[in-house]
């Protein structure tokens, strides 16, 4: 039967015991709230990564929009230049026809003038120098030009770039210590 001497021995091992796998405890606990520290410094350091991502992401979208409305701000003056370009060469066509058969008609009407009214051929060419006297003097007003430049919408300026915030990096993980292993008398 045991006695009470080593019960109390027994309880007194037991205790010791006890109190070396709560330093065993406590050394764990050290290191697990050094892992958890380091875990926190680390999301906030990928969170800032994140977010300056979202940022610059952003910024690049503002910059294709900015790129797609000065698109279409040439694609609108090159369709300008494409229908007002059609349209003088239709006009030209038509003109250059026109003047042709003018001029072969106004050579023979000079011609049957000339032969019917000699004085007055020789008082139409006395005008006609008088005429540019005058122009020269007093030259004819300019007629207003058919076609008026009319600018296509523009964009705007560039949005600015973000500016970076950089955060102090995050501290350097340390890889938690090992518990000492705890040796059972």
């Amino acid at each position: 039967m045991a006695s009470i001497d080593d019960c109390y021995n027994q309880l007194v091992a037991a205790n010791g015991e006890l109190s070396q796998i709560d330093q065993g405890i406590q050394t764990v606990n050290s290191s697990l709230q050094t892992v958890d520290s380091d875990v926190q410094a680390t999301t906030a350091a990928v969170q800032s990564g994140f977010s300056q991502l979202y940022t610059i992401a952003n910024y690049t979208n503002q910059l294709l929009l900015y790129q797609t409305q000065q698109n279409d701000t040439m694609i609108c003056y090159l369709e300008k230049i494409a229908r007002q370009t059609c349209a003088l060469l239709n006009e030209a066509a038509l003109q250059t026809a026109a003047q042709q058969a003018m001029r072969a008609d106004l050579d023979d009407l000079r011609q049957l003038y000339e032969l019917a009214n000699p004085a007055a051929a020789v008082e139409q060419a006395r005008l006609e120098a008088l005429q540019a006297q005058v122009e020269k003097c007093c030259p004819p007003p300019v007629p207003t030009p058919p076609c008026k430049f009319e600018p296509c919408k523009q964009p705007g300026d560039v949005p600015p770039p973000p500016r970076p915030h950089n955060p102090p990096p995050p501290p350097p993980v340390q890889a938690p210590k090992k518990a000492q292993a705890v040796k059972a008398k």
